[in-house]
């Protein structure tokens, strides 16, 4: 798994008390869902942020092993999150196992990479879908999905059906959906006719 493995401990208590108390002390709560079953847990706040480094996706999936669960280490990935409007502080996380041999629906961030030719001529660069959703195994899953726009230039665009993949990934998202543009600078409109202003009228 790449490496990537998040230690949790079991909660004996929830409610919204119980999870204060475990965010002053440093860990975030959390439960993990699986199949209609749920665990709650708790991570430390510093191995999760050191985990996503701060920028949390569901393509990226981690071993989680719960101190105390009989079953040992499980793979798992972040479904949802919640988050202090102001501090941006991980108040929650829902996260969901992954079960050996059961291909998987997520979403995964788009990258654009390169500089389109059409920005040199003058043209607006326009990003459409920043994520798409897909389906495939855990295996294949990939942390992220690049796009190379170097050769757009102006009026062209790259949409979810140019996206060429892995045959083990299905994408989800609609292939009309636009993943970037270069789009032709807007000119200043026609000044309106003064107001007031009376068409001629017919002799």
């Amino acid at each position: 798994m790449n490496g990537k493995l998040l230690n949790a401990e079991l909660r004996t208590e929830t409610g919204k008390n119980s999870c204060n108390r475990l965010r002053v002390e440093g860990y975030i709560p959390a439960v993990v869902y699986s199949h209609g079953k749920s665990d709650v847990i708790k991570v430390k706040e510093k191995e999760f942020s050191l985990l996503f480094k701060g920028r949390i996706s569901e393509s990226v999936i981690f071993d989680l092993h719960i101190q105390g669960k009989s079953e040992g280490d499980l793979m798992a990935y972040v479904k949802d999150y919640q988050e202090h409007p102001v501090t941006g502080r991980i108040l929650h996380l829902d996260l969901f196992k992954v079960t050996k041999g059961e291909k998987i629906k997520t979403h995964v961030p788009v990258e654009l990479i390169g500089t389109p030719i059409g920005l040199k001529q003058g043209g607006i660069l326009e990003h459409g879908e920043r994520e798409l959703f897909v389906f495939c195994a855990p295996a294949f899953l990939p942390e992220k999905i690049t796009v190379d726009i170097t050769q757009l230039g102006v009026g062209e665009s790259v949409h979810v059906s140019d996206i060429k993949i892995s045959d083990e990934i299905e994408i989800l998202t609609s292939g009309n959906s636009l993943v970037a543009s270069v789009e032709r600078p807007r000119t200043a409109e026609e000044a309106p006719a003064a107001e007031g202003e009376a068409p001629a009228s017919a002799e």
